[in-house]
């Protein structure tokens, strides 16, 4: 995990074409407009990622993914607020941004709850006047029954606390935070979804059903909120944080990555990358969109069996 700011990483657009053409991407371009109310997309051709004079909320923010995208926006001059059920996890992560030359405000929130998501937003917008980007990271599965296996044994608690986590959180978060983008006539939402969401597999039932729910509202929302209001969708595969080693047994670790074709986890910071492009202008078209971060991997083997048919059975 990178601890520093290192130098910006330059993006290069691609050139677009001349007359009718040009003019066409010229008049959609009107749609996408910065906070100081520049036009972005066809007409400016951006030499770096760069989120300077914009705010994020980042849900989930104190350790792990969420960790590494508030870090990233934070490094490419955004303005941070870092939001987390654990107060002093998200205090970390906003003293260590702050300690950098960066600003960051940190707020102790409970995504599943109303009242606790709407004081996060106050707090975001109290603290530097407007909110530009959404990071709905905030999820995951735990429980007494869910790492078991097959759905008849799945507490019914644990289905009601997994979609709750995952799907309430985005719908709850970005009702809250929405309004305030549509005024801006500017924002962009990344969503947390996971690789399960699209080839579920049997033995992780409501997480897989949870993040397929994110997939289809991340395209519900995407079409809701243009064009002002860009909604994409992260989908990591098999990523090494903390959560990783306490959820899965060394043989289960093995097994999963018999079957990623570049033969690692991956990293923190890769999936902050993929989050920072999203949210940035370099994506200035992209809507609607889920984007894989799984180094390749798939549900089944090369030889076309189940990958996970022995632990669906496990317990």
């Amino acid at each position: 995990m990178r601890t520093g700011f290192p130098p910006t990483r330059r993006t290069a657009l691609a050139r677009s074409p001349s007359s009718a053409s040009s003019k066409r991407a010229s008049m959609s371009a009107r749609a996408a407009i910065s906070p100081d109310g520049e036009r972005k997309g066809a007409q400016m051709r951006l030499s770096e990622l760069s989120f300077r004079g914009r705010t994020a909320v980042v849900t989930g923010g104190g350790s792990g993914i969420g960790r590494a995208i508030a870090l990233g926006l934070a490094r490419l001059g955004g303005r941070v607020c870092v939001a987390d059920m654990d107060p002093d996890r998200a205090e970390s992560v906003g003293a260590e941004i702050r300690a950098l030359g960066g600003e960051a405000v940190a707020v102790q929130v409970d995504v599943t709850r109303t009242e606790a998501v709407e004081r996060m937003t106050r707090t975001a917008r109290d603290a530097f006047g407007r909110i530009d980007v959404l990071v709905n990271n905030a999820g995951g599965a735990s429980g007494p029954t869910f790492r078991i296996g097959r759905v008849c044994k799945l507490g019914e608690r644990d289905w009601d606390d997994t979609f709750a986590a995952n799907v309430k959180s985005v719908f709850l978060c970005t009702r809250s935070v929405a309004p305030l983008m549509l005024e801006q006539r500017h924002g962009c939402i990344v969503n947390m979804a996971s690789l399960t969401g699209q080839f579920p597999f049997p033995g992780m039932p409501a997480y897989s059903a949870a993040k397929a729910a994110v997939i289809s509202l991340t395209r519900s929302l995407a079409m809701e909120l243009a064009p002002h209001v860009r909604v994409n969708a992260l989908a990591p595969g098999l990523i090494e944080t903390p959560r990783t080693s306490l959820n899965r047994r060394p043989e289960q670790l093995e097994q999963l990555l018999s079957n990623v074709p570049l033969a690692r986890m991956g990293t923190t910071d890769e999936v902050a990358d993929m989050a920072l492009y999203l949210a940035s202008d370099a994506a200035a078209f992209v809507n609607g969109t889920v984007m894989d971060c799984a180094g390749g991997q798939m549900w089944m083997t090369r030889d076309g069996r189940p990958a996970f048919r022995d632990l669906a059975g496990a317990g």
